[in-house]
């Protein structure tokens, strides 16, 4: 009888461990698969993705919601390479082959070209955070499939994609009309 318990005990362990390390697994290749499709995309419809970054001048390491092309151009000037060909797929390899997100700049003009523009702070993050649903807003959008909201200023508009990012919803705006983030399925559209 007691083995019988351990055993039940064990399993029930086992199959809660088990979900519990799928589940975040799964979090975290949607989050990735979500980050190649923003670094690939081509488009002046951008989409928007989150890394993390360690400034090697202040030691500051955060997250940053930024466009695809904005961290793209980042690695272009960190590392100095042209915009031919070659100068292209170094930057493509740098960016897909970081599966964590995480990347380390010194060169100021870089760390401006991912964020610095429309800088806001993970305070501000947080507070929108409590004051919106963002859960429950993910779910809604994965059940209908699209979504979109006007937003009328820049750091709005980076903080909500951060946080659906964070979630698994991959969004983004149109550089030539911007003003409205929109959700991406990218297993729907061509990169």
């Amino acid at each position: 009888m007691c083995y019988f318990k351990i055993t039940q005990y064990t399993i029930i362990f086992s199959l809660t461990f088990l979900l519990t390390t799928s589940f975040g697994g799964y979090q975290k290749d949607e989050l990735y698969l979500n980050y190649v499709a923003a670094i690939k995309n081509e488009s002046t419809f951008q989409y928007y993705l989150v890394i993390k970054v360690k400034n090697l001048n202040t030691g500051l390491t955060r997250e940053y919601c930024t466009a695809g092309d904005f961290l793209k151009g980042a690695l272009h000037r960190e590392y100095m390479l042209d915009y031919d060909q070659k100068g292209i797929s170094k930057v493509d390899s740098l960016a897909i082959n970081n599966k964590d997100r995480y990347f380390e700049f010194k060169n100021d003009s870089a760390i401006w070209n991912i964020g610095g523009v429309w800088e806001y702070s993970m305070n501000d993050l947080t507070r929108l955070e409590k004051r919106i649903n963002f859960d429950s807003l993910a779910v809604q959008i994965r059940k209908k499939g699209k979504w979109s909201k006007k937003i009328f200023d820049d750091k709005t508009m980076l903080l909500y994609a951060h946080a659906l990012f964070n979630r698994g919803i991959l969004t983004g705006e149109n550089n030539c009309w911007g003003g409205t983030l929109i959700y991406v399925d990218r297993n729907k559209t061509k990169n």
